[in-house]
């Protein structure tokens, strides 16, 4: 074992590992620094270390196996003892140690000053977060999903209704800032302790409890906590007959326990009154309604949702809030693929649904913006030309009513962006997003929106958090940054998604068409229509607006996409123009001003960048 060691030493074979080491490390701070510098593939750093480790023991056999010599490169064998310089090649590698050891010192040492830097946090970390990197606000809560405590475990729904009725409630008090639902729950059923989730959530106060319904009787537990400190703040047990009107008031006496509990150290909060509104004082109305929330929430199973909301209103025809969702959902079905329903019935559902809730509830927010979301949707597909301030009005009045309500910022933030105001339009959008950090069609609302702003590569950033925080279906991809950003992979896989492409093959041609957007390609367009033409709704869509982005523009579209700087040649297209005549956008455009990129020509035309 001492002759080998001897032997190691003598050819250098540490000193030679200790200068591989020292040289690696560098490179590969190096190649994580150029693949954010010059937007390299996510990959690239990985290859690098790959090749590191795989070198390192070739390098090994080669100096074993090899002795540098003043002729040349030679096997270690065939160098007389006598003649060796390896103690002199000895030396200059321990300067080459010493040389590297503290240029890897001074990197750290710099690295450890750039990162006390404070970094402005950008459109990516807001969605994936929902926060930026403000201080934690003393009056601010969360309410976490209650657990289900009931003997079959079958009320999960139930008990997560219940929280959101809390939440509801809190959200309404003046001076409290409350996490929003999709925040909250996102945490439902992972093994993350109180305040790692109130660090995660920026806020001091969680709410937590169970609810256990068995047969007639409920018994609903709760308790709040300072993580600050964490202390309990206020903790009760309610155990009350199983009534509508007692599920109710326990939320009224829950809310208002947590307002004085706070009020006690927030000035703000001191002495403020809550009040629930009950709904429905029918008890299997109110169940049916709790199952079908989240579905409508997630956009998942719609039809059972729909279905569960009519037989609530069968149960309790003045219930106003599943009359209002109902109103919503028709549209959203036919959306989704969960009904093949004619636009023209859809509307009808729509509007009577809509009314019945306005008629109990004049409001109803949900229901106000429901009926405006038909009149855009209609202007903007060219069924009716559209009165657009008299849209953006009817928004407006829902937001009035219910700031914080995602539907509504995201249907304005849409019709804003389909008129080309894409700055205001990312306003709403980053307000739903603030009020509801997880709320999917807002997020990928958002970074289409800052694609055609043509802020690229912030656009593909939120779209890579929204994948990560698996927030947005594979199939909407922001298509022009992608492109523009070189994305192949990213954009392939969205191709082949079921709601795009799937089946047909020439993706990889649809690609390289799209990096030359400035050139027509009119037999490519022409297929993805012939593909797409008996597919569903979703699919049908899509292939329409990859027909018009390649060149074909038989058709009129009138979206946000077309904002985006691929689709430059469709807006000098006599169909774009036609799609803002009719619909009636020039007319607002006219009355409110017209949008950056486009100004008016004459008394009756415009023209676009």
């Amino acid at each position: 074992m001492n002759t080998l060691f001897t032997e190691l030493r003598r050819r250098n074979m540490f000193r030679i590992a200790g200068v591989y080491a020292v040289v690696g490390w560098i490179l590969m701070q190096v190649s994580g620094v150029l693949e954010s510098a010059l937007n390299l593939p996510h990959w690239f750093d990985t290859i690098v270390v790959t090749l590191l480790l795989i070198g390192f023991p070739i390098v090994l056999l080669l100096a074993w196996a090899f002795e540098m010599t003043p002729e040349g490169m030679k096997p270690t064998e065939k160098v007389p003892v006598g003649e060796s310089i390896a103690a002199k090649t000895g030396r200059k590698l321990d300067f080459a140690i010493l040389a590297g050891l503290v240029l890897v010192g001074a990197l750290i040492i710099s690295s450890q000053f750039i990162s006390k830097k404070p970094a402005a946090p950008d459109v990516a970390e807001q969605t994936q977060t929902g926060k930026t990197d403000e201080a934690i606000e003393e009056a601010s809560i969360a309410v976490l999903p209650f657990a289900d405590l009931s003997p079959g475990k079958d009320q999960e729904y139930f008990s997560d209704g219940i929280a959101e009725e809390i939440l509801n409630v809190l959200v309404r008090v003046d001076g409290l800032s409350v996490s929003s639902r999709t925040s909250s729950f996102q945490f439902k059923g992972r093994d993350i302790g109180i305040p790692e989730i109130a660090k995660n959530l920026k806020v001091q106060h969680i709410l937590e409890g169970s609810v256990r319904k068995s047969g007639t009787t409920l018994r609903i537990t709760a308790q709040l906590i300072d993580t600050s400190n964490d202390r309990h703040l206020w903790s009760d047990t309610f155990d009350r007959p199983l009534t509508a009107e007692n599920i109710f008031e326990i939320q009224d006496e829950i809310a208002q326990a947590i307002v004085d509990a706070l009020g006690e150290s927030i000035e703000v909060l001191a002495k403020t009154k809550v009040a629930v509104t009950v709904p429905t004082k029918n008890l299997t109305a109110y169940d049916l309604f709790l199952k079908a929330r989240p579905l409508y929430q997630s956009r998942t199973d719609l039809d059972r949702a729909d279905m569960l909301l009519a037989q609530a209103v069968e149960q309790d025809p003045q219930f106003a809030g599943a009359w209002e969702m109902r109103a919503s959902l028709q549209s959203l079905m036919v959306d989704y693929d969960y009904a093949v329903t004619a636009r023209d019935e859809v509307e009808q559902k729509t509007v009577e649904f809509a009314e019945h809730a306005l008629a109990i509830n004049p409001n109803s927010a949900v229901a106000i913006a429901t009926l405006v979301r038909i009149q855009a949707d209609n202007a903007f597909n060219l069924r009716k030309s559209g009165d657009f301030n008299e849209i953006i009005t009817g928004y407006d009045r829902a937001l009035e009513i219910n700031p914080h309500d995602g539907s509504a910022l995201n249907w304005r933030g849409l019709t804003y962006a389909s008129m080309g105001y894409l700055d205001t339009a990312l306003d709403d959008f980053t307000a739903c997003i603030e009020a509801e950090p997880f709320y999917t069609p807002c997020i990928g609302n958002q970074f289409v929106t800052l694609g055609n702003l043509g802020r690229d590569a912030e656009a593909v950033a939120a779209y890579k958090a929204a994948l990560r925080n698996g927030l947005v279906l594979i199939g909407y991809p922001p298509t022009g940054p992608l492109v523009r950003q070189g994305e192949e992979m990213a954009l392939l896989l969205a191709f082949n998604s079921p709601n795009m492409l799937f089946g047909w093959r020439r993706q990889g041609e649809l690609y390289d068409a799209l990096r030359q957007p400035d050139r027509p390609h009119l037999e490519l367009a022409n297929d993805i229509l012939n593909f797409t033409k008996n597919a569903g709704e979703l699919q049908t869509q899509q292939g329409q607006n990859m027909a018009i982005r390649l060149g074909g523009y038989s058709r009129i579209m009138i979206n946000q996409e077309i904002w985006d700087a691929s689709y430059k040649n469709y807006r000098q297209s006599d169909s774009f123009r036609a799609g803002i005549k009719n619909s009636g956008i020039l007319a607002y455009w006219r009355k409110n001003g017209f949008p950056p990129q486009c100004r008016a020509v004459g008394e009756d035309d415009f023209e676009c960048d």
